[in-house]
């Protein structure tokens, strides 16, 4: 069978790796052997959800002279409004539910 031999004078080699892996020179510092880095396939988009519709937008009174009371009537007025639409889209959505459960 065969021998074998070790030599008496070995050569000992050392290589420095980053916190990445790559091997660098320890005198200069830059990369002498690059880390691999794993393919990971792309991924496909999933599709983003209808966003909500934004409200209608609230129209603040104005301070054009109005008295304090005037103000808060205006506001009162806008106010019912908004609860007027409210109930509209309410209705609204249960009509859509009653159909999805058909």
């Amino acid at each position: 069978m065969g021998k074998v031999i070790l030599s008496p004078n070995p050569i000992k080699t050392s290589e420095r790796i980053d916190i990445n892996g790559n091997v660098i020179d320890p005198r200069t510092k830059q990369i002498i052997v690059p880390q691999e880095q794993e393919y990971v396939p792309p991924t496909t988009p999933q599709p983003l959800p209808e966003a909500p519709q934004a409200p209608p937008a609230i129209d603040v009174p104005k301070d054009d002279g109005l008295s304090v009371l005037e103000q808060i009537e205006a506001t009162k007025r806008k106010l019912a409004e908004l609860e007027e639409l409210k109930k509209a889209e309410i209705a609204k959505k249960k009509k859509e539910l009653e159909l999805l459960q058909q």
